[in-house]
């Protein structure tokens, strides 16, 4: 069995451009989770928001490579490099046209300074990453004598892969077999050869394993984009006809329709209308929740139907309070919970606030400087988002290395006039449990950084105890 790698290009979509930071985040982080090999991110824009995405990439990242295409400049070389070497398995692509028309429209170059680019540009990207990739956009299209000339300069300048695209989608299996047999015969078996297939002609996957026949190591896939070869489709084809074609793959067959449906929900949120901290649709806090004179065994009913699992303990110490503080009356959702914070899952700290800084405004990005304290060690994460509070939750799992599912987020004052408290809720949800925790400050984001490191403390207590 020849085992193939997966590259993808979820985060090129036109739905992945337009979502906001958290959701790239999340979107990449699922991605990791898949067993690709690699994920890849499109060529750096100069606004610095761009950046700290990347930089918060990299410690996401951390089972695949993580790929980012440099732009046409030594200078888009140098940023490329800056914004993906924190990570675990860096890797640059110098991704450069070789038709004409886009060479004239996107290079503003002739065919013979093209070639000299990518020479210069491979050459100044290996000098700074170990991996570095050439893909020859629209080959397909492309005077063949041209771009066997341009692979041959990346490959000599000290590209360890090549890439070739099939910009246009127009190509026939055969077609495609045909180029990877020439290009493989030109660069040799120490050179990876990927292929990337359009799917305007509905042949991306006939076309991938064509290629994969012809001597290709490599696939490029998305998820969920009609325009390229889906991910689903090539773990389908595989499980099914792999072991005829003597072809394996590190992606995770099983997991592959449930990510590409979480991640196609994730990426079509309209920005402004809902973010990506909205987690699913609760009853009306003050819907009733627990009805007077309620027994025990409603009141269990009750807190599992919130989402807690108690223990006798903290069980009898929820029915405790609600017999001094509710007096038999009913309780809605939000008095409900509010007793079991108020007495249940009180943990040690594992994490202690030192200090944050929020920078927010109508002509800046928000971004947040969190520093945490563990053990005696001072922990610190800067991570920008779509608001302040979303910046701030970013940073703390930049710190932490680990992601949870906000299963809910709430903010409401306590008290009244100018110096009043805010009150904040976070539920964070790991593994079908929900861990609940709530902040209290006249800065109601610290109010929301608080109950966040409140309910991370729950579930780092339950950790260490298993």
């Amino acid at each position: 069995m020849r085992k193939i790698g997966i590259s993808d290009q979820t985060l090129y979509t036109s739905a992945a451009r337009g979502a906001g930071f958290r959701q790239k985040l999340e979107a990449a982080r699922k991605l990791d989770h898949l067993g690709l090999d690699t994920v890849e991110v499109p060529r750096l824009s100069q606004d610095e928001a761009d950046m700290l995405l990347m930089r918060s990439l990299c410690g996401v990242v951390k089972r695949s490579v993580l790929a980012c295409q440099t732009g046409f400049t030594r200078e888009s070389v140098e940023r490329a490099w800056d914004a993906v070497k924190g990570a675990a398995k860096p890797r640059l692509i110098v991704a450069v046209p070789v038709t004409s028309a886009q060479m004239e429209y996107t290079c503003h170059l002739k065919p013979p300074k093209v070639i000299e680019m990518i020479g210069q540009r491979v050459q100044e990207a290996r000098a700074l990453c170990d991996d570095v990739e050439f893909a020859c956009e629209d080959m397909t299209r492309a005077e063949k004598e041209f771009a066997l000339q341009a692979i041959k300069t990346a490959v000599d300048a000290g590209a360890q892969r090549v890439t070739l695209c099939d910009s246009a989608g127009l190509s026939l299996p055969e077609e495609i077999a045909a180029w990877v047999k020439e290009v493989k015969a030109l660069i040799g078996e120490n050179v990876v050869l990927g292929v990337r297939c359009g799917n305007e002609l509905g042949l991306a996957a006939a076309c991938a394993v064509a290629a994969l026949q012809a001597g290709a190591n490599e696939i490029k896939t998305v998820c969920e984009e009609k325009s390229g070869l889906d991910a689903a489709t090539v773990a389908h084809v595989l499980r099914y006809r792999g072991a005829d074609l003597q072809l394996e793959s590190s992606l995770n067959a099983t997991r592959v329709n449930r990510t590409a449906a979480e991640l196609a929900a994730l990426l079509t949120t309209v920005p402004g209308k809902a973010t990506p901290f909205d987690g699913h649709t609760f009853p009306d806090a003050s819907k009733g929740m627990l009805p007077a004179g309620a027994d025990a065994g409603a009141l269990s009913a009750a807190v599992k139907a919130l989402g807690y699992d108690l223990n006798e303990e903290d069980m009898a110490h929820v029915q405790e309070s609600l017999e001094r503080e509710a007096k038999g009356r009913a309780l809605n959702r939000a008095e409900l919970e509010a007793v079991i914070l108020s007495v249940a899952q009180q943990v040690p700290p594992t994490y202690r606030l030192r200090s944050y800084l929020i920078n927010a405004g109508t002509a800046i990005t928000p971004t947040a400087h969190i520093v945490l304290e563990k053990a005696g060690e001072k922990l610190s994460g800067l991570c920008a988002g779509d608001g302040p509070i979303d910046a701030a939750f970013l940073a703390i799992e930049q710190i932490i290395g680990q992601h949870y599912e906000l299963d809910d987020f709430q903010i409401a004052s306590v008290t009244q006039n100018r110096e009043a408290m805010g009150e904040a809720l976070v539920r964070l949800r790991k593994g079908g449990k929900i861990y609940a925790g709530k902040g209290i400050s006249t800065d109601i984001i610290g109010a929301a950084i608080r109950a966040y490191i409140n309910a991370l403390n729950k579930i780092a207590y339950e950790e260490k105890m298993v």
